[in-house]
């Protein structure tokens, strides 16, 4: 391993063109940026040495991001010029560095520290009243079951505690599709959720699709997630169809997520000022 001289806190977002990248993906090219840009990069011990970055949270597949942390450790002193200069040289296609913090080497890690995330996107084929009223059940409620699928396994949890806050308003005009336009300009309803999520290593980090599968449980709907296909869309309505039972209508179309962003990571100290 190489020795640590200086830690750097970068602020970057992800846009269209990286949305799909898996978070291995994404890791890769950053390591290409770094040999791009010859940045002295410091590298963990084993047989593999590896760049330190270390990102505060993965993002989800087909999420945006406007403010997102990670922590890059290097191996000689530069300025914050000279850094952002050599990253610019080849930041990987679809992130943009926005801010960049000069961070005490000793810190501690980032993830501990993370408690919150801010999410938005905007939701097809649901009235803002409708969606309103779900919401406030949502927060109403003092527990929320769920089953969480990993790998072969299934964990049953409690989601309320991880729901912060929810909000409902218009819809984003930049996420929806020339042929929607507008909630007041068509027959398709769409509307804007915003909500807040907790992030902790300790009690848990709640998901924003999950928190949208929770609604559209709610009102008695199918969900689809964010990255899903014109064919997961109705393969959605068909499952939708074969396990219909009385919650559940499914003559309607399922709730369908449109450009969902994480606006914001929040550690512990800036939540408390």
């Amino acid at each position: 391993m190489s020795e640590i001289l200086q830690r750097w806190r970068l602020v970057f977002a992800r846009g269209e063109e990286a949305r799909y990248l898996s978070h291995l993906d994404a890791v890769k090219g950053w390591e290409r940026a770094f040999r791009r840009g010859e940045i002295p990069v410091a590298t963990s011990e084993g047989f593999s040495p590896r760049p330190k970055l270390v990102f505060a949270a993965p993002l989800q597949l087909g999420m945006l991001a406007e403010h997102e942390l990670a922590d890059l450790f290097l191996a000689e002193k530069l300025t914050a010029p000279d850094l952002r200069e050599r990253l610019s040289a080849g930041m990987p296609r679809g992130y943009r560095v926005l801010g960049l913090d000069n961070v005490w080497i000793g810190a501690a890690a980032l993830a501990p520290r993370l408690a919150a995330a801010d999410y938005r996107m905007t939701l097809l084929n649901v009235e803002q009243p409708r969606l309103a009223a779900a919401s406030e059940r949502l927060m109403a409620s003092e527990r929320l079951m769920r089953d969480r699928h990993k790998e072969a396994r299934t964990v049953t949890y409690d989601l309320r505690p991880l729901i912060l806050d929810l909000r409902v308003g218009p819809s984003d005009p930049a996420a929806l599709p020339p042929e929607i336009g507008g909630i007041e300009a068509g027959p398709i309803a769409a509307t804007g959720l915003w909500m807040r999520l907790r992030h902790s290593q300790n009690l848990g980090s709640g998901r924003a699709d999950e928190v949208v599968a929770a609604l559209a449980d709610e009102m008695g709907m199918a969900a689809v997630p964010a990255s899903g296909t014109e064919e997961e869309v109705e393969a959605a309505g068909e499952r939708d169809g074969a396990l219909a039972t009385p919650e559940r209508d499914a003559s309607q179309p399922p709730l369908e997520v449109l450009r969902p962003v994480r606006e914001r990571l929040w550690l512990a100290e800036e939540l408390e000022r």
